[in-house]
Parts: C-alpha cells; structure tokens; sequence
C-alpha cells in the first residue's frame, strides 16, 4: 500500500545571502546558483531577486523567512560602509534570535583572503561561530579550526565535500602544450609569486612550461608577476569561460595550485578542474588534503616537492573513471540530500 496522507508541515523558507549576479565578480563561480538551486528542491528560497543593497534589505525579509543561510557574511566589514553595516547586522542578527529564526553560516575560510586581520573581523567571524545553529564547511580542516579555536561550538559544524557540477567532456588523449596550468583570479593568497621566486632561486624558471590564466585583484600585484615571464612562462590577464579553461586543462599535464595555507579550506577552482578531467597538484591543507587518498590529487608541503610529483606522474593519464564516480557522488543533487538533513535537523530543535 501507498501512503497517500498529505504532508501538512510548512515548506521551511530560506533567505540566502549572498545573491549577486556572478558577472559582477572577478572570477565568476557557478557555486552561489548551484547552492540556492540545490535548497529549492526540499525549501522556498524567500528573496528571489538579486540584492541590491547588500544587508540594509534584510529587514524586508524578517517575517517572510524561517532560517537565514550566509556565506561571507563576516566580509561585509570589507566593503563601502563596513562597519556600519557590522553593527547594523548585529542588530538585526539578534532580532532574527529573539524570533526564533534559524542560522545557517556556510565558513569557506578560516580567514578573509587579501586581508590583514582586525577587531571588526574578528568580531563577525566570532559572531557567527558562537551563535549560528548550524556550520557548514567544505573541509575537515573547517572542523579543526573550530574544535582548535572554539571548541565549545564544534558540535554545531558539519563537513560536506564541495559539491560539484556535472563534468565536462572528457578528452581521452590530447597534445600537452604545458607542464603546469595555473587558473583563477590572481590574488596575493594564491602563492604565484613565492612560486616564480622559489623557481628562480633555484634555477628553474625555464624549466616547465607554465600557463597562468585570470584577472588581477590589484595591478601591482600583477606587474610583480610580470618580471618573472619568459617563453616558458606565460600570464593572460583575462577572464575565460570554464569551458575555455577546460580546453587549457586537457592541454596541461597537471593543474597546479600555489595557495597559502593560511587561510584555505575549500576551493571551487579544485572542484571545477576536476570536472575538467585534470590531474591536480596542491598544498597538503583544506579541501587538498580532503581528497588527496584520489589518484587524480597529489600534495605537497613545499614547492620542493613538486617536481618529484611530476616527474613521477607525468606520463599517467588522468583516471576519468574515477573522476566520473567522483563528480556523481558529489554532485548538487547528492549535496540537496546531505544539506536537507542538517537543515531539517535544526528546525526541529526549537
């Protein structure tokens, strides 16, 4: 027999921040539409439209909203108006509390990429650490920071792998015009230059063949870069559609990340070079070491390293087998699942 009752419990509704056309950014990310995608399938997102005027529409939303869902919120002491807009948060976080509506903070970083560290940052991360009913990161290292920093509220974070788009065509062989193929937006964070120092100190500028791709955060930084290239050494300061990176990566035998470990945990530029069917080499932390028990991730804990794990894996082809299970079992359908049951979780417990 079918059950045919009818669900009478209220379809949970979600305000979520932040929503932002993706062209606005630097580097554009498919992560933010997949993430509100992915909830519409069990909850009704409440603010349909792009946010205009950043944390001053909240208020709009008070009544109309069960649970508020963040992602970068602690940031906005960063932007026009920082600290106004910390305090003004701070008020309408604490209404939000006192009405018994949920919090959902999804923590990306272990600290603002770009930023030195000050007491208004400090005060938004600590806020939402300390009374956000539920964490979410994409890297076990998420939890260690937490258990490490603020133990008392561990129990609140929960780890789901990054989820991923489903993958581009895979390209069985194809003509390596580069060893390494670096992607993304250029930014300090991203160890580009300690990489290029580190290769000139120890004579090996013209070593690899090395493509960068992406659009500067700031134009010093890039000029830096700029010293440093060569025939071997290529930089496009242009912004490509992931398709077009695609096509980069089945030109390169490794995709190559040079982060600094201080502030990384998840890296949507990992997941979408899997989805590109690349070979990857990262820094042994966050979602890196998450997932480096796959053949298609190699670490490192200094850039010494690297040319070990390239030559010992040069010729290897990419696993594609392994990467499609891998692109199935973390899809954003299987992520709706997996984030259903935190949610569900928490509004129950009133």
């Amino acid at each position: 027999m079918f059950d045919t009752s009818i669900n009478l419990v209220p379809m949970t509704k979600i305000y979520f921040y932040p929503k932002k056309n993706p062209r606005d950014a630097i580097s554009p990310s498919p992560y933010m539409p997949c993430f509100e995608e992915a909830l519409t399938k069990n909850y009704a997102v409440v603010n349909q439209n792009l946010i205009k005027n950043g944390i001053f529409e909240f208020f709009k939303y008070l009544f109309r909203a069960d649970l508020f869902l963040y992602s970068f919120i602690e940031n906005v002491v960063q932007f026009r108006f920082g600290k106004l807009q910390a305090i003004y948060f701070f008020f309408f976080f604490w209404c939000t509390k006192l009405l018994g509506k949920k919090t959902l903070w999804v923590m990306h970083n272990k600290y603002s990429h770009d930023r030195k560290k000050n007491k208004w940052t400090d005060f938004m991360f600590s806020l939402m650490v300390k009374h956000s009913n539920l964490i979410l990161t994409h890297s076990e290292a998420g939890i260690e920071y937490i258990q490490e920093k603020y133990p008392s509220y561990a129990k609140k974070v929960k780890f789901i792998i990054h989820p991923i788009p489903p993958h581009f065509p895979f390209v069985e062989k194809a003509e390596k015009k580069y060893d390494f193929l670096i992607w993304g937006t250029i930014s300090p964070y991203k160890g580009h230059l300690e990489f290029l120092e580190y290769l000139e100190k120890n004579g090996a500028l013209g070593k690899y063949k090395i493509l960068i791709i992406g659009r500067y955060s700031n134009q010093e930084y890039g000029k830096k870069l700029r010293q440093y290239l060569s025939d071997n050494i290529q930089l496009d300061d242009k912004f490509y559609e992931l398709e077009e990176i695609a096509h980069f990566a089945h030109q390169s035998r490794f995709v190559l990340f040079t982060h600094k470990p201080t502030s990384v945990l998840s890296s949507g530029a990992l997941m979408d070079s899997i989805r590109m069917g690349a070979k990857i080499i990262g820094p042994n932390h966050g979602a890196f070491k998450d997932l480096k028990d796959y053949s298609f991730v190699n670490t490192y804990e200094h850039f010494d390293q690297i040319h070990n794990i390239y030559e010992s894996n040069r010729e290897i082809a990419a696993p594609l087998s392994e990467m499609k299970v891998f692109c199935k079992d973390n899809s954003w359908h299987a992520f709706a699942d997996k984030i259903t049951s935190h949610i569900d979780g928490i509004m129950k417990n009133d």
